[in-house]
């Protein structure tokens, strides 16, 4: 059995840098830290999810998704 985890990635506009971040409870990191990171401690990138659509085709935050083996 698997366990999945859902880590939310929001466009951020800044004033030089802007692109999609995570929450600050995983370090306001982009999409390639967050991926790095979640290897280190075991889990499975396996893909992202289109959650919240913008305007004129814009997505404003996708979904990371993780996977891990249960230890059952």
């Amino acid at each position: 059995m698997k366990k999945y985890k859902f880590i939310r990635m929001t466009w951020k506009m800044k004033m030089f840098k802007s692109g999609y971040r995570s929450s600050e409870k995983y370090g306001n990191a982009d999409h390639r830290e967050v991926i790095r990171n979640m290897a280190l401690e075991g889990w499975r990138f396996v893909g992202k999810l289109p959650v919240d659509p913008g305007g004129y085709g814009s997505l404003m935050s996708y979904d990371l998704v993780f996977e891990k083996d249960c230890e059952n």
